[in-house]
């Protein structure tokens, strides 16, 4: 099961986490990115899957104490990807539940 993290929660202290933003490469030049996120695509502009996601993720996920974190609009793709993530690689990860409208929304402390 994937860990939903209310943005009140997450926003306090995103250097806790290492985040992947999963939107689709015309959201990060919409909405902007978080600082310190890598970007790796879920979808690509399109909406077709990015057959390349786990070795895009791989080729950026760095094995550190930081909670892996995954964010994307809203919260519906970054659960999609955190599960991905378990699946293939076994590693545990949490979904930065409302996504980047959230974050948008909640002032950061």
């Amino acid at each position: 099961m994937i860990e939903h993290i209310n943005p009140a929660i997450w926003n306090e202290n995103l250097s806790s986490y290492q985040i992947f933003d999963v939107r689709t490469p015309s959201e990060w030049q919409e909405d902007g990115i978080i600082n310190n996120a890598k970007c790796v695509a879920l979808f690509d502009n399109k909406g077709l899957l990015n057959a390349n996601f786990i070795e895009e993720f791989k080729a950026k996920y760095q094995e550190n104490d930081k909670t892996l974190a995954f964010i994307c609009r809203s919260g519906h793709r970054s659960e999609i990807a955190a599960r991905m993530v378990l699946d293939e690689l076994e590693l545990k990860g949490v979904n930065l539940a409302g996504g980047i409208l959230a974050y948008k929304k909640e002032p950061i402390k």
